[in-house]
């Protein structure tokens, strides 16, 4: 075990150090790179400031640039003394270095057309040694950073590649372990022998190398049980749905078979009770296909940009026509345009209103809004002042099948899909709903839509 350990050290010394060399070799060349960058930069920089510099003086001082005629004169300095102390600084001046001459020199630019006509002279022996001066402190400063480059860039670049690093050496673990075939056989094992009745308890290997493995195998089991049970939940409330109309048609059938025959009160009864059951038979069934071509995708959309006061004025002026037993008002708040299907939009406000309708006592008011919000989105809302609903059902409003307490047993008529469908088809044009109800007060539906920009 030691050796192993000893092993794995000195392979991670010789790691660090093959990472140290590859970092060196890549600080060096960022260094000849920013050394080569400066050099380009005051080159660039010199060259500029010349050309403005003596560009300017031509312009300012003739009028033009185009004067062939350029010197510069150096005139060393000294002071007007008598003749002794004059030739003795004249030899102390002769013994001093070139760039302390320099310093104390007179520079003369002179500008002219030929060398005997000169048109103006001017001394920049000053601004040319201020000019070094700058110079000189901006190369002082790129060495410096050249310089710190050169004793910390190498870190820097270790730390940069430490990631990749990491990435590496986990890699090289990977690729070493061990492939125990067992492993994989008792998963396999696990998988097959996994049952129905016992998919919630999911698959437990207790092994550290295949636990990524069985967590997503068991997160795909837990979605799997989930869609098993709305599926089968959803079967099972259908199949209640369709036999109640099935029994109450079977029952008018053997009454009249029994009693219907001879009699024309029981008769027209059943015949009459037979058509609204297999009429609401009908619409079970077409909200049900509906709904599972929705499921499965297959129910297609014909999106267009549609004025939505538009769509909500046809579906008002349609329920004036068809319900006469309330009051219905229509309230704009600005007109707005939606990409939408019209079609499917108009069957979820016609849903959301024949739903407020049931629930609304004749002659009260069902009130239908249209229009911007300040937020930039587009609405439509349905509010009633009918029996409202708890909090808890409000919850699972669009729940399929769902009823609530307070209307499960009264005679509305409803099937319990219609505001799933109606959640449907909002939700494929990007929108939610927002409700506010209370008991004995009424609901307001409200439909939120992306705005189309125009």
């Amino acid at each position: 075990m030691s050796k192993n350990i000893e092993i794995k050290n000195e392979k991670k010394k010789a790691d660090n150090i093959k990472v140290t060399s590859i970092a060196n070799e890549i600080n060096v060349r960022r260094i000849w790179q920013r050394f080569g960058a400066y050099l380009q930069i005051d080159i660039l920089i010199c060259v500029l400031l010349g050309i403005i510099f003596f560009y300017g003086l031509d312009v300012t001082m003739t009028g033009t640039c185009t004067l062939r005629y350029r010197t510069f004169i150096w005139e060393e300095t000294s002071e007007e003394t008598n003749d002794l102390a004059e030739s003795a600084q004249k030899q102390q001046n002769n013994q001093q270095p070139r760039w302390k001459k320099f310093w104390k020199a007179k520079i003369y630019y002179q500008v002219g057309t030929t060398k005997n006509d000169i048109l103006y002279e001017i001394e920049i022996g000053l601004w040319l040694r201020l000019f070094l001066i700058a110079g000189f402190v901006v190369v002082i400063v790129q060495l410096v950073h050249l310089q710190g480059m050169a004793l910390y860039g190498a870190r820097q670049v270790r730390r940069q590649l430490k990631p990749l690093n990491e990435i590496a050496a986990k890699a090289q673990e990977l690729s070493n372990l061990a492939f125990d075939e067992t492993k994989y056989h008792n998963l396999e094992d696990a998988i097959s022998n996994l049952k129905v009745e016992a998919i919630d308890d999911g698959i437990h290997m207790h092994d550290k190398e295949l636990r990524g493995i069985e967590t997503a195998l068991n997160n795909l089991l837990e979605r799997i049980r989930i869609s098993y049970k709305q599926q089968a939940q959803f079967v099972s409330d259908a199949s209640h749905e369709l036999r109640t109309p099935i029994a109450v048609i079977q029952g008018y059938i053997n009454m009249l078979d029994r009693w219907g025959k001879d009699d024309e009160a029981i008769l027209a009864e059943s015949i009459e009770a037979i058509q609204n059951e297999a009429n609401h038979m009908q619409k079970l069934v077409e909200q049900l296909l509906f709904l599972a071509r929705g499921d499965s995708n297959r129910q297609s959309l014909d999106i267009k940009q549609h004025c939505l006061n538009d769509i909500l004025k046809e579906v008002y002026e349609e329920s004036l026509m068809i319900d006469e037993k309330h009051h219905y008002s229509f309230e704009e708040q600005g007109r707005t345009e939606v990409f939408c299907d019209s079609d499917m939009l108009k069957q979820s406000a016609r849903i959301l209103i024949d739903n407020a309708a049931k629930y609304t006592a004749e002659k009260e008011e069902i009130i239908i809004r249209v229009g911007s919000r300040a937020d930039g989105t587009a609405f439509f809302a349905i509010q009633d002042n009918g029996i409202g609903m708890a909090q808890q059902d409000v919850e699972h409003v669009f729940d399929r099948f769902f009823r609530a307490d307070a209307v499960r047993n009264s005679n509305t008529g409803g099937t319990g899909l219609g505001l799933s469908i109606a959640k449907w088809i909002v939700e494929r044009h990007q929108g939610h709903f927002e409700i506010t109800s209370r008991e004995g007060i009424g609901t307001r539906f409200c439909v939120i839509l992306p705005q189309a920009e125009r």
